[in-house]
């Protein structure tokens, strides 16, 4: 049976799922926006977290956050809807947005742990009743991490609309992964998509252009990246990122179609030590552009998915499960 047991995280407590074994092991904090610390998969770690309650409350790259009521970048941290205008925190002074929504460091109840054979469980949740002023509508953001035996995580998003109108949403995950020494040491391989180009403030022009630097699996090898990807191919059930290093190999897949995961922003930060591999439903900026952005009438859910599985290398080509 998988085990579930609770350690001390500094202020905060730490939920560990593991195999019997102890080579599938994963350690998320619900009470502070269920940042996921750690994710060992066939006994090797593969996830970039924060090794310290400082880190974590210091946030630096926001690793594996979880992103609502929007994801990236929202332009002046306005936006209008049902006829009224509306102002998120500045809070990405650098290009004078609002970045990732509200929910990284909200805390968040455990809702439902389940342990079997092969496989564990968490389900975190977050009621939001509406009193914020940048985003006055009730909803309830959940996030479920379930821990396999063979090797693989598969993350859950979901949230529902408790306000009496229609509302505007989109959600996303922000996990950073490391496979060796440095990213540049890493082959990634994108699935069929187009960037979307920015300014100068990291907002889109409206333009996708053709972008085939990963199109087959290459070397990061010094390159510059942080770019947002619309995802072609939309109407299959998923969409897959290979990456490649010397620990192994990580397939990841994002589920795509309507209100699902369509876009997919990827950065190497500048300590090239890992990169970020980030679901989003929408575009950057969706709640003016609106590529993407789910409209939520009361009561509906929107629910979408992200699969992780790892395979052990010793070197590239050569992974076994």
């Amino acid at each position: 049976m998988f085990q579930h047991f609770i350690e001390p995280f500094g202020a905060f407590q730490k939920h560990v799922l593991q195999s019997p074994d102890g080579r599938q092991r994963l350690a998320v904090v619900p009470d502070y926006g269920a940042h996921l610390l750690e994710l060992q998969l066939h006994g090797t770690p593969v996830l970039d977290g924060y090794a310290t309650p400082d880190e974590m409350l210091e946030g630096r790259y926001g690793k594996n956050i979880i992103l609502y009521p929007f994801p990236n970048r929202l332009k002046e941290g306005k936006y209008e809807w049902a006829g009224r205008q509306y102002q998120f925190p500045i809070n990405d002074p650098d290009t004078g947005n609002a970045l990732h929504g509200f929910g990284k460091d909200k805390p968040l109840l455990v809702e439902r742990v389940d342990t079997a054979r092969h496989a564990a469980s968490i389900t975190c949740l977050r009621y939001e009743p509406g009193d914020t002023p940048a985003y006055p509508f009730p909803i309830a953001f959940a996030i479920t991490f379930t821990l396999c035996n063979e090797g693989a995580l598969e993350v859950d998003l979901s949230l529902t609309n408790y306000h009496e109108s229609p509302i505007p949403v989109g959600m996303g995950w922000h996990p950073y992964f490391r496979l060796g020494s440095s990213a540049d040491n890493m082959r990634l391989q994108l699935p069929p998509c187009r960037r979307v180009e920015v300014d100068a403030t990291m907002i889109p022009t409206g333009q996708l252009l053709e972008d085939t630097r990963f199109a087959e699996l290459q070397a990061i090898n010094g390159q510059e990246i942080d770019n947002c990807f619309a995802l072609d191919n939309t109407e299959l059930p998923y969409a897959e990122v290979v990456l490649e290093g010397a620990l192994g190999r990580l397939h990841y897949r994002q589920q795509t179609g309507p209100g699902k995961f369509n876009f997919l922003q990827v950065f190497v930060p500048p300590h090239r030590a890992s990169i970020a591999i980030e679901p989003m439903t929408c575009n950057i900026d969706a709640f003016h552009n609106n590529m993407g952005l789910i409209v939520l009438e009361p009561q509906q859910q929107a629910v979408a998915g992200v699969r992780i599985a790892f395979e052990v290398s010793g070197k590239y080509g050569q992974a076994q499960r």
